[in-house]
């Protein structure tokens, strides 16, 4: 079969579809549903009698060229959704290029740094820095860009000396506080970014700072981290945090402790290195829930009990 005998076929074949998507839609129209429903049912029959109308008439033109358009027609829709992935993974590249270049701060010489912060370039970063610029701390922005981008897992170790250069540099945690905001060492605990903390707590943050908006204490914010919740809640106790405290996380069960949040979490792990350094494990919130009650659960089978530290909550318990 020559290619334009088999091109002819699959105009043919498709003009064959649109006339039965066509002849089905006018026998039976869409009847039920709302007004949208039944407008999207006439659009199809439209749509598939005008495209099998113009197929039909290029195929039936005489010369090779109609016959090849309407094949071209026939193709693009499959065309479209075959390289669709890709033209959006391009424009999604070409967006991040575009913003790569533009520029994180307008004072040239902290854009210099923050570049090499974000690359991850810490010998860079201190060369930079050895006449540290006159505008370090102003609004405190380069050293909060900085905390920020060490959050990152991506070079995470270089872009923790990148802040640690920062601060030999001369910079300091007091000018990244802002009013009515969250200091930034709230969003690091939530990130389970425990060297970050640990290098935040040394230069002064506060291990009992509390969330300005929820009012919940930094603790919490540790225990609900998504990266490492034991290791950071660990670096808080070592730095003074008050594992007493409580807060709210349901109007019904009122003000409940780092325990017991823990044990809702199904952190087993950090439940236990609460216990070691002093909690409460007989504390019971409003409704009557407790530590014991996870753990009842998770020992009649709700799926929790093959987590990571179980077993060592349980030896605890029994002492």
């Amino acid at each position: 079969m020559t290619l334009l005998k088999l091109i002819t076929f699959l105009n043919w074949a498709a003009i064959a579809v649109l006339a039965c998507i066509a002849l089905a839609m006018a026998i039976f129209p869409v009847k039920g549903g709302d007004a949208a429903t039944r407008g999207m049912g006439e659009g199809i029959l439209i749509l598939s009698a005008a495209a099998m109308v113009v197929l039909l008439t290029l195929n039936l033109l005489p010369g090779k060229w109609g016959k090849y358009t309407a094949f071209a027609l026939i193709m693009a829709p499959t065309a479209w959704l075959l390289l669709r992935p890709s033209w959006q993974k391009f424009k999604h590249r070409l967006g991040n290029a575009i913003e790569y270049t533009q520029p994180i701060f307008e004072d040239p010489e902290r854009n210099r740094i923050a570049r090499a912060i974000r690359d991850g370039k810490p010998a860079k970063v201190k060369k930079l820095l050895q006449t540290p610029p006159s505008r370090l701390n102003e609004g405190g922005e380069l050293l909060a860009f900085a905390v920020s981008a060490a959050t990152d897992a991506h070079r995470a170790k270089e872009k923790l000396d990148c802040v640690q250069i920062l601060f030999d540099a001369g910079a300091s945690l007091d000018s990244t506080m802002v009013p009515d905001e969250n200091s930034v060492h709230i969003a690091v605990a939530f990130a389970g970014n425990a060297e970050l903390l640990r290098l935040l707590l040394e230069q002064g943050a506060d291990a009992n700072a509390q969330h300005y908006y929820t009012k919940r204490p930094i603790l919490f914010e540790a225990i609900d981290s998504y990266g490492q919740p034991e290791a950071t809640v660990r670096v808080l106790l070592e730095f003074g945090a008050d594992l007493h405290v409580a807060a709210e996380f349901d109007e019904m069960q009122g003000p409940i402790s780092p325990l017991l949040r823990a044990a809702q979490m199904r952190l087993w792990g950090v439940c236990a290195t609460l216990i070691e350094q002093g909690a409460d494990p007989g504390f019971k919130a409003a409704d009557g829930t407790s530590l014991y009650t996870y753990v009842q659960g998770a020992e009649d089978g709700d799926g929790f009990a093959a987590q990571e530290g179980f077993e060592r909550l349980k030896k605890l318990l029994k002492h």
